[in-house]
């Protein structure tokens, strides 16, 4: 589940950044349900009723982000947007939890689903989910394995690109601060990955439990334990992430604005076509 809330997650993110304007994020966003619906049946071989289910699950989500999270959203991206050259990890740590508490809101939506489900899956039907995980954790070890770049190149690269989609090419002095901060963080991509099939694993043995009387609080209180990234490299992030905003010169600062004000157009195109 956390997974697939990722990918959710994702995907409305996505909806709303690659966006030129309003008509295609209203597009997009159309048929939001349709691809969490999509996302949901990857795991098994479901029945009629429990497509259903799925189906309605998906449905709610979206009117409910429409009505609910869609402006929270906005709202985020204009706090972002305030971020000028007096930026210090603070600020960046007070956004990074506002996105925490949206991520677990959308989260907290799907659980009496996820539970209603949960409590109708065939044994087979476990089996399928139990070994669609296992093969979500190889792909990402496999990829892992074939990862040319190291991790120090890689969090540099990923930098690189969500400026890039926020409209700013850093120069050689932002590299430079990129670069300071990465040499010193631990590569945790492996263990995260260990860490999150135990989870899986847990997941599995909650579901085939058949202990309905303790499922609900079970699996609500698994689902809560799942923890973020190390706090160290998460401290890390932000700072080089504070350091980049306050750096913005002029030019790249007039770019990162235009590109968020489409981003909330883009929001705004999406709310004004439901009304």
């Amino acid at each position: 589940m956390p997974k697939l809330l990722c990918k959710i997650i994702i995907a409305l993110l996505l909806i709303i950044n690659i966006s030129s304007c309003s008509v295609v994020g209203e597009y997009w966003y159309e048929r939001i349900d349709e691809y969490i619906a999509e996302q949901f049946l990857e795991y098994a071989s479901f029945s009629e009723s429990q497509e259903i289910l799925i189906t309605k699950s998906a449905k709610d989500f979206k009117n409910w982000n429409l009505a609910s999270q869609l402006p929270k959203y906005k709202e985020f991206i204009l706090q972002f947007k305030l971020l000028d050259a007096t930026t210090d990890i603070s600020h960046i740590e007070e956004l990074y939890q506002n996105g925490i508490l949206l991520s677990n809101e959308s989260r907290d939506f799907f659980i009496p689903y996820f539970i209603e489900l949960c409590e109708s899956l065939t044994n087979d039907q476990i089996k399928e989910i139990e070994m669609h995980l296992s093969y979500l954790t190889e792909e990402k070890k496999n990829s892992l394995k074939k990862e040319k770049k190291n991790y120090k190149e890689d969090l540099e690269q990923s930098f690189m690109r969500l400026f890039r989609l926020l409209g700013v090419k850093l120069n050689t002095k932002q590299k430079n601060i990129v670069h300071h901060y990465t040499d010193d963080m631990t590569d945790s991509r492996l263990e995260l990955i260990k860490k999150r099939e135990i989870w899986d694993q847990k997941l599995v043995e909650i579901i085939n439990s058949k202990n309905n009387m303790l499922l609900e609080q079970d699996l609500i209180r698994h689902i809560n334990s799942i923890g973020s990234e190390d706090e160290n490299t998460r401290v890390a992030i932000n700072q080089i992430t504070a350091e980049l905003i306050a750096s913005l010169d002029q030019k790249q600062r007039r770019r990162f604005r235009n590109r968020l004000d489409r981003f909330t157009r883009t929001i705004d195109g999406i709310l004004d076509s439901d009304e």
